[in-house]
């Protein structure tokens, strides 16, 4: 059986999912090449990891159905979207929508995956710009084009990052020392818009409810921001940024704080073999307002 990546088995579980609710309510698929792809990936698995996707879809699905009235609908239309849609604001793996009063759910359905973004960052990507529509500085790109040089220079030389000895204190460290830095600054420049904004830029424009499958257990999450959703409540969006800092004891991890509940993780790494100038964070909501529906379901 081939071996598969975690792209793969997100796809596999985006299939057990749309599967599961095809079985579960009369409902109609959207043929596309999403729901091809997914379909394939599901395909490839082993059949005890097809069991495990089974089971984890039917007890989440069972659990929704159960606290959405929206799932008793007629004329209802299921869709797996495309990944480019993440790039404009939509994190939604699987929509759901009412044909007739063209309403819509969302899904994010993920394989032991809680990360919500993985944002790059180098010499000539404005994070400020696209995350929150506020222009990072001159000397923000001043400080970083030096490090970010150097690596171009290792990736001509075909140099592997497993091979930098020092890579964390050399390179991600001062990476992410600008960036706090940054954040910093654009948050005195503007409260409001960067604390909105950066929520709204990792979990998107639309609410959705999460499922993450572990081995052994699921969980749903209901990510309800703007009150489309008919279980769980309404979460507060932040106003203020409390703390910005490192993670104890790391040199990759960089930690936001926000009123609310809101705490997000920002963890840099490299994403390929040879150095790229480039680097790639996992970014994950780690503390949540109080009031957030969070249901764990195992299952054998």
């Amino acid at each position: 059986m081939t071996r598969m990546n975690q792209y793969d088995m997100g796809r596999a579980f985006e299939y057990g999912i749309a599967s599961q609710i095809m079985n579960s309510i009369p409902i109609r698929i959207f043929e596309n090449s999403s729901l091809q792809v997914a379909k394939e990936c599901f395909n490839k698995m082993s059949d005890d990891e097809k069991r495990k996707i089974y089971r984890a879809s039917k007890a989440s699905i069972d659990f929704l159905i159960s606290k959405d009235k929206f799932f008793n609908n007629d004329y209802l239309e299921i869709q797996i979207q495309s990944d480019q849609t993440g790039k404009s604001g939509d994190v939604r793996d699987i929509l759901i929508k009412n044909i007739s009063s063209q309403t819509e759910i969302g899904i994010s359905a993920k394989n032991r995956h809680y990360a919500v973004k993985h944002s790059r960052l180098s010499e000539s990507i404005n994070f400020g710009r696209d995350w929150f529509e506020m222009d990072c500085s001159k000397e923000y790109f001043k400080n970083i084009t030096p490090i970010f040089t150097e690596l171009r220079e290792l990736k001509t030389k075909g140099i592997k990052w497993r091979d930098i000895p020092n890579k964390k204190s050399k390179y991600y460290k001062p990476i992410l020392g600008a960036f706090s830095i940054e954040m910093t600054n654009l948050y005195q420049r503007d409260p409001l818009q960067l604390a909105n904004g950066i929520l709204k830029y990792l979990l998107g424009a639309y609410d959705f409810y999460k499922i993450i499958k572990e081995n052994g257990s699921v969980t749903i999450i209901s990510f309800n921001l703007y009150g489309n959703l008919n279980w769980g409540p309404k979460l507060p969006i932040p106003h203020r940024l409390i703390d910005i800092s490192m993670k104890e004891n790391s040199d990759t991890t960089l930690l936001m704080t926000f009123d609310k509940g809101w705490q997000i993780s920002f963890r840099i790494h490299n994403a390929s073999t040879i150095v790229e100038p480039s680097l790639k964070f996992d970014i994950e909501p780690i503390g949540f307002p109080s009031n957030l529906s969070r249901h764990i379901i195992e299952y054998t």
